[in-house]
């Protein structure tokens, strides 16, 4: 099983679930369907971050959730400042791919800090060529206005919302670390991305918006959960 940070696809799973009809789960589902929609050519889905914080987890978990939905047309590139000669394939896409990119394509930005110029200057960049900008950011404001579509973690998720992990006492003796969780808060900045994540991967993602509202309305009047 895959995990990110604190969080693994189970608890991320369990986490969406809870979250339906919240404005979180409902805004994470549209931002992840839309990076469907968007993306029309193979291997069309960047991820791009500042120098120092790659967003190397959001794309190991956005390609482990769409390769497990047999989506393979959209596996992620992570797009690297500077990657080292001997770096292997898959992590020595460097900034010429921005240079090549064009419609059909997506950029997602991750940056949880405010965004460095020569950030804000690749992606005006990209954006001009025609592709369509994606970013989950803390609500910079010259972010935002180059992104066609923007998530804000920290105005959609509670101060403290996550999970605690609290130790489990049994009477039986057993190895300690089989009676023992890990202790984890979720910060909302990564708990988004795997939401993201997971809504991407989605079957319902890949259907026409009009199919989708009018399963949802079905659905709705039928008493059947969404």
């Amino acid at each position: 099983m895959c995990q990110v940070g604190h969080v693994d696809l189970t608890r991320a799973s369990l986490l969406r679930e809870m979250l339906t009809g919240t404005e979180l789960g409902s805004r994470t589902t549209e931002f992840g369907y839309s990076l469907r929609r968007f993306t029309t050519r193979r291997s069309g889905l960047m991820l791009f971050g500042p120098v120092d914080d790659e967003p190397w987890h959001l794309t190991a978990h956005l390609d482990d959730e769409l390769h497990r939905a047999g989506i393979e047309d959209m596996r992620p590139s992570l797009v690297r400042w500077a990657p080292p000669p001997d770096a292997p394939p898959h992590l020595a896409i460097g900034l010429d791919r921005l240079r090549d990119s064009g419609r059909g394509e997506s950029l997602l930005v991750v940056a949880e800090d405010n965004p460095a110029p020569t950030l804000l200057e690749r992606i005006s960049d990209v954006r001009r060529r025609g592709t369509t900008i994606f970013s989950i950011g803390n609500g910079d404001s010259e972010l935002t206005s180059l992104s066609h579509e923007a998530l804000v973690p920290e105005l959609l998720v509670p101060d403290g919302f996550g999970w605690t992990s609290r130790r489990i006492e049994y009477d039986h003796d057993e190895p300690r670390s089989a009676l023992t969780e890990v202790e984890t808060q979720t910060e909302g900045f990564e708990m988004t991305q795997h939401l993201v994540s997971l809504a991407a991967a989605d079957e319902e993602a890949g259907r026409a918006g009009w199919r989708r509202r009018l399963r949802t309305a079905i659905e709705r009047l039928s008493g059947e959960p969404g």
